[in-house]
């Protein structure tokens, strides 16, 4: 059986993504792990969002510190849900 495939947002170009990777070479100067996300709006598709990504430094600590933020963006958005102001 063929699994279906999550589409995958289209990726930063390369000149963007240089700007990402040298972003994160210069936090790395001053912290242990760097993680940084970016998204942008292409203006020449309507609709269209490109995404990259990028890490340096100790891959479990970024990976321990991004899923800590999710459990608690989750959290943050349930309690909402339940009380709404």
């Amino acid at each position: 059986m063929i699994e279906p495939q999550t589409p995958t947002p289209p990726r930063l170009r390369d000149p963007n993504l240089d700007r990402v990777k040298m972003a994160c070479a210069q936090l790395a100067e001053h912290f242990d792990s760097v993680q940084i996300f970016v998204t942008q709006h292409d203006p020449a598709h309507d609709q269209r969002i490109e995404s990259g990504e990028w890490g340096c430094g100790n891959f479990m600590a970024r990976y321990g510190q991004v899923r800590s933020w999710l459990i608690h963006q989750d959290e943050i958005t349930k309690i909402r849900a339940r009380n709404p102001e």
